[in-house]
């Protein structure tokens, strides 16, 4: 394993706007005393908070803010996350997007709390609702839910048991196609990054599968400094984008300032060959 690192870009991080805990002021704030110089809000499937952090909060020269979101998509059947950067987030085209997923994200609602019901679990909609807060609920928010009302010791069992992938709480009904994922970041000006590959347990064959149909369709990064990311993956991945003039991403998926092996800012160092995403985002 990757030791991680202090940055001073951070491409990867989510506030109260998707499943993150803290308001995008305070992500932004703690980026800051983190000694953050770029940071690149990704809350899933909206740019909502950064559009609010943007327009409403205090920012200043010190730390540049830039237009992002970690988009749900599905291959083969499988969750993928995708992360745009740099997208016109106030465009007719991108609100369409969020659009879109918000229905999708309402109706995957619905099933979670019917599935989990039906599973056996007492699941209270106004409740979970409320602990989302502006956010669209999800399942983070409802494993805090569960946490809560003492039918989980923690999130991640919650997860384990119920919420996690393959188990019952994993719905995966409304994501568009992997292919529509990339072209919604695309046909919006940004770069398409490929999130976090260690995390869907694919095997060799279809990690490389995986990444020909992400480049075919226009994805330009992967991320390869990521918290956690087994050593002998960094390297395929490296190896990889070097083959295929793919970028070389990162960043800490920041949730939470509870999660010393997920801080802002901190991620495994770059690696010694390739083209960094970094770089050609300020070219």
């Amino acid at each position: 394993m990757n030791t991680n690192i202090r940055h001073p870009w951070e491409m990867h991080c989510h506030s109260h706007a998707s499943d993150g805990v803290l308001s995008p002021q305070a992500v932004y704030d703690r980026a800051k005393d983190a000694g953050v110089s770029n940071l690149v809000l990704t809350d899933h499937d909206t740019a909502a908070g950064y559009r609010a952090l943007r327009d409403q909060g205090e920012l200043t020269d010190d730390l540049r803010l830039w237009p992002g979101a970690e988009l749900s998509s599905l291959w083969l059947g499988r969750n993928i996350h995708i992360v745009g950067i740099g997208m016109d987030v106030d465009s007719e085209a991108w609100l369409g997007v969020e659009q879109r997923y918000i229905k999708a994200r309402e109706q995957r609602f619905e099933r979670l709390l019917f599935v989990l019901r039906r599973a056996g679990l007492d699941m209270d909609e106004s409740a979970i609702r409320a602990e989302a807060g502006d956010a669209l609920p999800g399942r983070p928010h409802i494993a805090r839910f569960l946490v809560s009302t003492g039918q989980a010791k923690d999130s991640a069992q919650a997860f384990k048991r119920w919420l996690g992938t393959g188990k019952v709480g994993d719905v995966k009904q409304g994501w568009p196609a992997l292919e529509q994922a990339v072209a919604d970041i695309r046909d919006c000006g940004g770069k398409a990054v490929l999130a976090h590959p260690h995390r869907y347990k694919l095997t060799w064959r279809k990690l490389d599968q995986l990444i020909d149909d992400f480049q075919d369709a226009g994805g330009e990064a992967i991320e390869v400094c990521c918290p956690a990311m087994p050593s002998q993956m960094r390297e395929r991945l490296v190896n990889s984008c070097c083959e295929r003039d793919l970028l070389i991403g990162g960043g800490s998926d920041f949730h939470q300032p509870d999660t010393p092996w997920a801080r802002l800012g901190w991620y495994p160092q770059w690696p010694s060959q390739g083209k960094r995403l970094v770089d050609a985002l300020v070219a």
